[in-house]
């Protein structure tokens, strides 16, 4: 059963294992500015496949040609990766591609395509990743964290605090993503085992998720054919 922990000391780990941004001498975010240096093996997941807007044969047109006061449906079509994308607009593919290389390479984001949302798993890729875990975490509890970013404009501002830290089983983050009192809130910031064996970031600005992890779990997240990884290290860049 999911609880809310009023005591933040099970997560002071995670700010003394990760390299903090420095404003000033500012070199881009990275990898180990998001996850503990404590593993062996890192990956991007993408937070969701992109989609193709069914309604839209124009594929030239840019979201940002479309007038600010039109109305916009979609039709979500097939499913199509980023891989598939960087091989189609000649993109090179490599552990720092991200979304803004498309835009950055035709101009804006093009209006056929629905692309992952920021901060927030899709539902689909979220089962597949819980499924792949739950191997690796056998009777473990977890802990799951929202940063102040994450719960401002979702709840009251007298509860934001410094942050939200449940605990429970693995199939709770299906609890706090859904339903209950973290209704409509965007995926967890941070979420692991008990043992720490493995580690999750979903940061509020970025499309993809990153993992931490030891080489077999972080093998069959990358061989998983739902799932789009990408192999990353600590230092690989992951801001736009």
């Amino acid at each position: 059963m999911i609880r809310k922990m009023n005591d933040l000391t099970t997560y002071e780990w995670i700010e003394e294992e990760t390299v903090s941004i420095d404003p000033i001498n500012w070199n881009g975010g990275r990898v180990c500015n998001l996850i503990p240096n404590r593993y062996t093996h890192y990956c991007k997941i993408m937070n969701s496949t992109f989609y193709r807007d069914r309604g839209i044969t124009d594929e030239t047109l840019l979201w940002n040609q479309i007038p600010p006061n039109e109305e916009v449906t979609i039709d979500l079509g097939e499913g199509i990766t980023l891989k598939e994308l960087a091989k189609k607009y000649d993109i090179t593919f490599d552990n720092k591609i991200s979304t803004k290389a498309i835009e950055r390479k035709l101009g804006g984001y093009p209006r056929y395509l629905i692309f992952p949302d920021e901060g927030r798993i899709n539902m689909d890729v979220l089962k597949e990743m819980t499924q792949v875990l739950a191997p690796f975490n056998e009777h473990k509890s977890c802990y799951f964290f929202y940063n102040i970013l994450k719960l401002i404009g979702r709840i009251p501002e007298e509860e934001v605090e410094n942050g939200h830290l449940y605990t429970g089983k693995l199939k709770d983050i299906f609890t706090i993503y859904n339903k209950g009192e973290m209704d409509g809130l965007a995926s967890p910031t941070y979420w692991w085992p008990e043992d720490r064996s493995w580690f999750i970031s979903t940061d509020y600005d970025l499309d993809f998720t990153i993992f931490g992890g030891g080489k077999q779990l972080f093998n069959a997240l990358m061989s998983n054919e739902k799932l789009e990884c990408i192999e990353v290290d600590l230092d690989t860049r992951v801001d736009n």
